[in-house]
């Protein structure tokens, strides 16, 4: 099973980059995710990410204000990035490994795709499984 497989059903939020942290709450509480995609600036800007244990650890935990916590000061950037969509996803779980990271931004050259997840291969490579099982 390759990336392209799998990233084609992603589905992501996207937020803009002067928003707080209660904004980025908000998002994710009513899109039912756990992550948003952070928007950039300008065209020479990174994409970032906001999860919400980077809202747990960095913010609440700290005792920061969500009203008044920019997102950019949770948000990771540059996002961790796979642009070659041919390939298999063993390799995705490796540089997921390599990175220490759950989730990979998926680009078409400058074209944002979505995001990939852990648990997008883990359901991927379940289902191939099932699909074998049935098979025999």
């Amino acid at each position: 099973m390759e990336l392209r497989d799998v990233v084609s059903q992603s589905r992501y939020i996207k937020i803009p980059p002067g928003a707080t942290a209660r904004d980025a709450l908000v998002a994710m509480v009513e899109n039912k995710t756990d992550f948003l995609l952070v928007d950039r600036a300008d065209p020479n800007d990174a994409y970032g990410i906001v999860t919400r244990w980077d809202i747990v650890e960095r913010a609440i935990a700290g005792g920061r204000d969500l009203g008044s916590t920019p997102v950019l000061d949770l948000a990771r950037k540059p996002l961790v990035v796979m642009n070659n969509l041919d390939l298999d996803l063993r390799w995705v779980a490796k540089k997921m490994a390599n990175e220490n990271v759950s989730k990979i931004a998926v680009f078409d050259k400058e074209t944002f795709l979505g995001f990939i997840s852990d648990v997008d291969i883990l359901k991927a490579i379940s289902e191939k499984a099932k699909a074998k099982g049935a098979r025999k």
